[in-house]
C-alpha cells in the first residue's frame, strides 16, 4: 500500500525509484543496492555500495503559481477548472468527489522539493556502474518524471546538479577512499489551500415574462 501524506508519499516514490539500482562483481552478477534516509548509523547497515536520501529544502514554486482560480468537482472533464485529483496531504485527505454533490476549492499551491541523493562505494568499478545507471536511467538530465502511487500523479523530477565528493574512509584509518557522488534533485508537488466547500447544484430555472406598456 502506498504511503499517503505530503513528503511521505514523495519520499516513498523516490526510494522505490532508487531501489532498482544494482551492481555486479566477481561474487554477484546483480546485487541490489540498499537505500537509506540519511547516512546509516549502524556498521551492519553500511554494506557498500549504498545510497542515501536527504530532504534539503521545500520551496514555494512561484513560477508555477497562477492568480487565484476556483476549482470545482463534477464539472465536464474538459473544463479547465475541474478538480482531477486531491494532493496527498494525509491518508484521509482525499475527499469523495463522486456522486451528484458539488464542491469548490482554491487552486493548489505549487511546491518544489529539493533532495540530495548520495552514492557510496568502496570499489571504483561499482562507482562507475552506479554513476552510469543514475545518469542514464534513474535520474537522467532530461525527460525525467516520477509516479506518486497514492494520488496517481506523474511529477517532474529534475536533476539539477551532479558532483564528485570522494572521501577517506575513517573505518580504514583514513587510508582507503570512499567513492561518493552527490545528486541534487528537484521534485514538483502541491498543497491544497483550503478544504473542499460544498455548493448547491441548480436544478431548474424559472422565468416570468412581464408585459410593459
Amino acid at each position: 500500500m502506498s504511503r499517503a501524506g505530503f513528503l511521505l508519499a514523495e519520499d516513498e516514490a523516490l526510494k522505490i525509484r532508487l531501489s532498482t539500482v544494482t551492481v555486479s562483481d566477481d561474487r554477484n552478477a546483480s546485487r541490489p543496492v540498499k537505500v537509506f534516509f540519511r547516512y546509516p548509523d549502524g556498521e551492519t547497515e553500511r554494506q557498500y555500495p549504498f545510497i542515501t536520501i536527504d530532504l534539503l529544502d521545500i520551496n514555494h514554486a512561484k513560477n508555477r503559481q497562477h492568480s487565484d482560480v476556483t476549482l470545482y468537482t463534477n464539472l465536464n472533464t474538459d473544463h479547465p477548472n475541474v478538480i482531477k485529483y486531491w494532493p496527498n496531504t494525509s491518508s484521509a485527505s482525499s475527499p469523495e468527489m463522486t456522486g451528484d454533490d458539488f464542491y469548490r476549492s482554491n487552486e493548489f499551491i505549487p511546491i518544489d522539493l529539493m533532495y540530495q541523493v548520495a552514492t557510496y562505494c568502496r570499489s571504483a568499478l561499482h562507482d562507475r556502474e552506479l554513476t552510469s545507471q543514475m545518469l542514464s536511467s534513474v535520474v537522467p538530465f532530461r525527460y525525467n518524471s516520477i509516479n506518486i502511487g497514492v494520488d496517481g500523479t506523474s511529477r517532474r523530477l529534475d536533476l539539477l546538479d551532479w558532483s564528485a565528493a570522494d572521501m577517506l574512509d575513517p573505518e580504514a584509518g583514513y587510508r582507503k577512499r570512499i567513492f561518493r557522488k552527490i545528486y541534487t534533485l528537484q521534485m514538483s508537488s502541491e498543497l491544497p489551500t483550503a478544504a473542499l466547500i460544498g455548493i448547491k447544484k441548480v436544478l431548474s430555472v424559472s422565468t416570468t415574462l412581464e408585459q410593459t406598456n
